[in-house]
This record gives C-alpha cells, structure tokens and sequence, in this order.
C-alpha cells in the first residue's frame, strides 16, 4: 500500500493562498555523503513540479559509511498534484506520496525548485547559488507573476531552523524565521523578483517555504476628459493699401474630450474690410488631438497698423483668442524724366532722371533702367552705372524711404535731325514700377536770308514805289517759322500788300507766322508811296522760335 498524506491549502478572505517550498543541501567540507537512511520523512508541497528529497533529522554519521556490494540504493520521489481555489471556504486536497528507498545529492546551481501555478498568479522558486558547505552563502530567486489584474499581494517566506537570514534584494522585513514583502497591485503579466541569501549553520537539507495571498481584482475602465481649445492666426506682417489679405485661422483642441459646437469669429478693424463686419464661421465639433482650419480674406482698406483678432469658442470649453497685427502701406515709385525739347544735331542734349517713393513704405531693390533711342549715341552717365552702352543705361539703387528721390543724369547727342523719345522705368524688388519719357527735336542748323528791295529811288512825294520782301530758308534739314513785319519811316506810306494774309496798321505790315520748309522761299511785294521830303528807312524784322532775337534789315529811299 501506497502512503497517502492530506495537505490543507487555505483560501483566505478575498484572496488566495498558497504555499511553495525549496530545498537546500549542505554538508562539512571535504565530505560527500553519497547516501543516508531517511528518518522522519515529511512531504513538501509544490505544484506542477517535482519535489527534492526530505530533510536530514538526524546527524550523518562520522565517516561517509561503505556501501556494501550487494546493497541497492534507492530514491525518495514525492509527486503532488494541487487544487487552489480564490476566495473560497477551506477545500481539502488529498495528495498520494509513493515512497521508495532515499539516495540524497548536492542541489546543482540554476536549478527550478518550485513552481505554483494558478489563474490569478504563478510562483516560481530558483536556486541561484548552492555551494554545498556549510557556512556558505546560498541564494535562490522567488518570482511573483502575475495572470490577471491582483491586488494586495502578500508574501511570507519561512526560512528552516538552521539557516541564517544574510540578506535580500530588494530588502523585505524579517520577523523571526519569517521574510515579509508584498505588493500594492500587479497588471497582468507583470513580474516582481526577490533574490534571498541564507546561509546554513548545519548539516542537512534545508527546506524554505513559501505563502502567497492576493486579491483578485476585476477592472472596467472608463474615462472622462475636457476639451480645452488653442488657436492660431496667420497673417502678412505687411500688405498693400487696396489690396486682399489672406488669414489662416487654425484650431486645435489640445484637451482630452470633443469640444462641440465651435465657431470663430474674425473682428476686423476699421483698416481691414471683409464681406461682412465681423465674418462668422461656425466650424462644428472638433475631436481630441484634431485641428480645424478656417481661411478669412479681406481687404486692406486703409493705411495705417491693424490688429485683426479672431475668438473662438465652444458650447463646453473656455473661448480664445489670438490676433494678427498688419501695416496696411502704400508702396509707389515715382519717376520724373527731363531734357531739352529740342537740339541742333551733334551737339549734346543731357537729360535728369528723378526716383521718388511716393509711397509710406521703404522701396528696396530699386533698379532704374533708360532706353536709349535709337539712332542716338551715349556721351556720358552718371553715378556709376552697372550697364551702359548705346542702348541702354542700367543703375541700382539699395533702397529709398518714403519721400526719399535719387537723381540720375544720361547725356546723348545725335547726327541727324530726328525727334526721339528717351524712355526709363524704375522697378523695385516687388515689381512696382514707374515709367517717364522725354522727346527731344533733333534739329539740322537753321540758315535763313532776309531781303527787302524798293524798285526805284529816288521818288517825288505822292508818287508810287513798290518794295519786293524775299525770305529764303537756306538749312537743308528743317523747317523753320517765321514771324514777319515791315516798318515804315513817315516819309513812306504802304497802301497794298500782295499776300492778302498781311494786315496793315498805319505805317505797318504784318504777315500771319506760317513755315518755311528746308530751301523754302517766301516772297511778296508792297506799294507804298512818297508822303513827305526826306530819306525813308524801311524795316524788315525777321522772327523764328530758333532765334534769340529778330533779324531787321533796312532800305531807304530819298523823297522829293
């Protein structure tokens, strides 16, 4: 017959108990004891595993005993199987030791000395270090894993009569042969180690025992969160007087709940102009983590700084705020171009050109560019020009403030009567620009013959005399006008003229301005007659736009 043993595992209140054991073996140094008979036998309990050997309750003799030839040594086994119920009344388990004859060896270093396994937890026991003397340091590893959420997890560790507590890591309290230590709370699959060093102060097998109690714990999570909103709004640091304005609002919900019912609200300064005055955008629900995003355009309506600010809020969360100040600028350049409206050919004609910002904001990058006409030839440049040829002249300017000019001066000739136009554009680094022009007559040079000649002289008062007037213009490139007037003496007095333009006013003929093309010839006559005695001057004046002054030329004729 079998022995059978029953071993009473407690389930405590709320919780669930159990106990593990490990073995350790230590003899004198120098000696082995191959084998010894077993006295007082008790059974250890584990679970899923194999138990060691019983413990010595006897002394080994003095000299390791010779085992005789015909003697059979045999081993101790104890199988136990273990039920553990949670939170329970006491269940009795009936466990069944098979005895056979003992043989007894060193515990080897690593070796699995008990393991507990159950729904809630495992216990697993490791010998660590195990020199098998007497007064050496054994260690060994309880490991606590967890199955499910637990709770309040208790562990006594009972050290045998024999050995000496050396120390633990992590610490644990001592009381007596008892080691304590627990846990508030494990998660599942969560392990916590004990690593326990004794240290045997006699022969024998050494048997450790452990007790674990925990409390199941059955979790059902829920959360409760809070919206809490963030904005930002994007906008140019500068924008053009008349021109739109994009803004970018966006939206964040930075919190842990939906926020709900979101709107935002752009309140535009008087600068700034919207289709409404303060454009609404209601914008919904928006998630935990997530970004909304609204575009607002307006349109810069005055100069000046404006701080355009959108709010946001929500039926659950605090409103916010943010803003996006502007300058509202009037960015313009001017350009001024002047010369001589008109040059005789080969000589120079020098032209001023004028930049100015018109406007209330720095113009950079300025490059100022004049086209030269064709057919004209470049004399001169001013202020160091980056290009210049006959075609063109390239200058640049840094920068101007507003109200601030720069003047540039280009210098041409031509050597053919032509009229041209020189043209020149101012352009920023923006791309505002401005252009001005100015024309010039290129002129051949004049050469014009003024002749007035009576046809008979000496004349008697009363009698008739006719004065023939030639103007010749003698220049072969250009047409000149011409102001004529013919002034008698009171010895003369003109009664006709031939061309029947001319006015005469008293003792004067004056003749309408009209041109005289190049080789031109004006030619008309005047009778006059004799009024009194003496020597009659009559004047030719001569007058042209090209002339300082007029021309006068004279004839006398002597009355009788």
């Amino acid at each position: 017959m079998k022995p059978i043993s029953k071993i009473k595992i407690t389930g405590l209140a709320f919780g669930v108990v159990a106990f593990l054991a490990t073995n350790l073996m230590a003899v004198p140094q120098s000696k082995q004891y191959p084998e010894y008979p077993q006295s007082n036998p008790a059974p250890a309990i584990e679970a899923t595993a194999t138990a060691p050997a019983k413990a010595y309750t006897e002394a080994p003799p003095a000299a390791a005993p010779t085992r005789p030839a015909a003697t059979k040594t045999t081993t101790t086994t104890t199988t136990t199987k273990t039920t553990v119920t949670e939170s329970k009344p006491a269940t009795v388990v009936t466990t069944t030791t098979e005895s056979k004859p003992a043989y007894v060896a060193p515990v080897s270093t690593g070796a699995i000395g008990n393991r507990f396994d159950s729904n809630l937890y495992t216990i697993e026991k490791t010998l660590l270090s195990a020199p098998g003397e007497v007064g050496s340091a054994y260690q060994y590893r309880v490991r606590v894993t967890a199955l499910a959420d637990i709770t309040e997890v208790r562990v006594t560790e009972h050290l045998p009569e024999g050995a000496t507590y050396v120390g633990s890591t992590p610490d644990v309290a001592k009381s007596g042969n008892d080691l304590n230590w627990g846990y508030a709370s494990m998660r599942k699959g969560e392990q916590q180690d004990t690593v326990i060093t004794v240290r045997p102060n006699m022969e024998g097998e050494f048997l450790t025992a452990t007790k674990v109690c925990v409390d199941p714990v059955a979790r059902l999570g829920f959360r409760a969160g809070s919206p809490r909103l963030a904005v930002e709004k994007i906008g140019p640091r500068e924008a053009e007087l008349d021109n739109r304005i994009d803004y970018t609002v966006r939206v964040s919900n930075v919190g842990t709940a939906t926020a709900k019912d979101v709107v935002v609200v752009d309140n535009l300064p008087s600068g700034l102009r919207g289709n409404e005055a303060q454009p609404t955008y209601a914008i919904g629900t928006i998630a935990a983590g997530e970004t909304k995003t609204v575009n607002i355009p307006v349109t810069a309506a005055s100069q000046g700084q404006w701080v355009n600010k959108a709010t946001v809020t929500a039926s659950n969360a605090a409103s916010v705020s943010a803003e996006s100040p502007v300058n509202v600028v009037l960015s313009r350049i001017g350009v001024t171009k002047t010369g001589p409206e008109r040059q005789t050919i080969t000589r120079n004609a020098t032209y001023t050109i004028a930049v100015t910002n018109e406007g209330s904001s720095t113009l950079n990058n300025i490059t100022v560019t004049d086209d030269l006409p064709k057919g004209s030839k470049l004399v001169s440049a001013s202020d160091a020009p980056v290009t210049q040829n006959n075609n063109q002249v390239v200058w640049n300017v840094a920068s101007l403030a507003p109200a601030q000019s720069v003047t540039r001066n280009v210098t041409i000739t031509a050597a053919e009567p032509m009229t041209t136009t020189n043209k020149v554009t101012a352009r920023t680094g923006k791309g505002l620009t401005a252009t001005a022009a100015a024309t010039t007559i290129w002129d051949g040079p004049p050469g014009v013959l003024t002749e007035i000649i009576d046809n008979v002289d000496p004349i008697r008062v009363g009698d008739p005399v006719t004065y023939t007037i030639r103007i010749t213009n003698q220049g072969a490139y250009r047409e000149v006008n011409s102001q004529i007037r013919v002034i008698f003496s009171d010895e003369i007095t003109p009664v006709t003229c031939s061309d029947k333009t001319a006015t005469i006013t008293g003792k004067v003929v004056t003749l309408p301005d009209m041109l005289l093309k190049p080789r031109g010839v004006i030619t008309f006559k005047i009778e006059a007659k004799g009024a009194q005695e003496g020597v009659a001057t009559t004047r030719l004046e001569f007058n042209s736009s090209f002339l300082p002054k007029p021309i006068n030329k004279d004839e006398t004729t002597y009355v009788y």
